[in-house]
């Protein structure tokens, strides 16, 4: 189905890019111009889809064995790296996030947190911890992620298990 999915999007892409360029040459006549300014709207389309219809990488670690840490500030931004001010929920995926959120809540308390989820057939191991000044005042939490091997879910959904 996959060799189906990608011969299809290859004929309209080809397609597509023969169209445009006839389509803009001839309007704007076959000259070195015209076919200069078909070129760069194609790029330019072909830029854009691939900006808009391209997946996010996800930021939560997906390999055996490797590990992401995210400093996040009360309002649940995170705090520096790549990408500061954005959601701290928006990284990871939508079943993860009441149990993330939860804990992280906890962690703004003065609370440490330990959990495991089964996601897309990963077990993720999280550590939430609060970071502290010196006068013992919850300034940040940092969020340390983690996957395990892969394993067979159980379920349809996530499994969350708090340790």
């Amino acid at each position: 189905m996959e060799v189906v999915k990608r011969l299809v999007s290859s004929v309209l892409l080809a397609g597509g890019i023969v169209f445009v360029f006839a389509g803009l040459s001839a309007a704007l006549g076959f000259t070195a111009a015209g076919m200069l300014t078909s070129i760069a709207a194609i790029a330019a389309l072909l830029y854009a889809g691939g900006a808009w219809f391209s997946s996010t990488p996800q930021t939560f670690a997906t390999a055996g064995g490797s590990e992401t840490v995210i400093v996040f500030d009360r309002s649940l931004r995170i705090a520096a790296g790549a990408t500061p001010g954005t959601p701290l929920l928006s990284h990871f995926p939508e079943p993860l996030r009441p149990e993330i959120e939860t804990a992280c809540r906890l962690a703004l308390r003065g609370e440490h947190t330990h959990f495991n989820c089964d996601h897309a057939g990963a077990r993720l191991s999280f550590d939430i911890s609060p970071v502290q000044s010196i006068g013992g005042v919850v300034l940040y939490g940092v969020l340390i992620t983690g996957s395990g091997v892969r394993v067979p879910a159980a379920t349809a959904a996530p499994v969350a298990t708090v340790a």
